[in-house]
């Protein structure tokens, strides 16, 4: 742990990605806090939205809001015997590179992926992809977790577009009172630097501030991101993010 470590204050989520980060900054006695993580369950779909899965062909757009929706969307097509090249038919928008990964892994092609992710850039990229005359009818699958309602779908209920929402897994926010206490810590300024280790991360925040803007809250604080993929969601996220090395904060290599 280098000098610049030394007479700050961080934060990180207790997960097994930093295990051997926690490690070091116990035997170099840095403070720390660890946030806990989000723990999530798939929904059980009713009768109608099996049906409704096995004509996905129907739809003339699918919108996958984050990772974790997609590992539970594959996972429920898997089970359900739906095979993964219905989605050949749709189009798909996937909100950010991270979620187009995990989809290209799962053998499911994005065809649109915006890198900005405020919902009235995401309703301009697509708009200009379709065409705003277009839109009237037009039919879109938003795969969600159970309790975010996706603001991107009322903007295109506005343009007449159809819009079936389906949720897929639901997020459990155990230990309140400890994650009540962590937040009030961030918002109070004690927290010099937070580490972001993985893009899962950052849904637990969303989870954590559920009715609060996180960019402001974040405002005084330093973002770092142990790898690239994580330093691309922040940005995204319209985070300025900074990197982070096992050993030693360095400064913002991109502007």
């Amino acid at each position: 742990m280098s000098n610049s470590a030394i007479g700050k204050t961080y934060a990180l989520f207790d997960t097994p990605l930093n295990k051997k980060l926690v490690a070091e900054f116990e035997k170099n006695v840095a403070d720390f806090f660890l946030f806990p993580t989000i723990e999530t369950e798939k929904i059980i779909l009713d009768k109608e939205k099996k049906e409704l899965l096995r004509n996905l062909k129907a739809f003339d757009w699918i919108i996958f809001p984050d990772i974790l929706v997609v590992e539970y969307f594959l996972q429920i097509l898997g089970e359900n015997e739906i095979d993964f090249f219905e989605l050949d038919a749709v189009r798909v928008c996937a909100f950010g590179e991270a979620v187009a990964d995990r989809l290209r892994f799962g053998q499911i092609h994005a065809d649109l992926v915006p890198n900005n992710l405020k919902t009235n850039v995401i309703f301009t990229a697509l708009t200009e992809y379709i065409g705003s005359e277009n839109l009237n009818g037009l039919s879109f699958l938003l795969v969600k977790e159970d309790s975010f309602d996706l603001e991107i779908g009322k903007l295109l209920a506005a343009k007449n577009a159809e819009i079936i929402q389906l949720p897929v897994y639901r997020a459990k926010v155990s230990n309140k009172q400890e994650i009540t206490k962590l937040k009030t810590l961030l918002k109070g300024g004690a927290i010099d630097e937070f580490i972001f280790s993985s893009p899962e991360d950052l849904i637990a925040l969303k989870h954590y501030f559920p009715d609060e803007p996180i960019i402001k809250t974040f405002s005084e604080i330093k973002v770092l991101a142990i790898d690239e993929n994580t330093f691309q969601t922040l940005q995204e996220n319209n985070f300025k993010p900074h990197y982070f090395f096992r050993n030693y904060a360095v400064e913002n290599r991109i502007d």
